[in-house]
């Protein structure tokens, strides 16, 4: 993804992190996005972009989260 910064997207693409704690990641990767911005490492619209693709992991980890749950039932 153009413009964002790659130990970002590592932390984005942590799976089984997301899953395990959803809304600690999404909180990690929000302030890793307002950092980039602040140190002008992204422009507004890769910021915009990061906090979008922050909400749409954090639901994914909901998700699986509740998967994992009703398989164990």
């Amino acid at each position: 993804m153009a413009g964002i910064p790659q130990p970002w997207l590592d932390e984005l693409y942590d799976g089984p992190a997301l899953v395990t704690d959803p809304d600690g990641r999404a909180a990690v990767l929000n302030e890793m996005a307002y950092a980039a911005s602040r140190r002008k490492d992204v422009d507004a619209g890769a910021l915009s972009d990061m906090l979008e693709l922050v909400e749409a992991a954090r639901i994914w980890g909901l998700t699986m989260g509740q998967q994992d749950d009703s398989s164990i039932e």
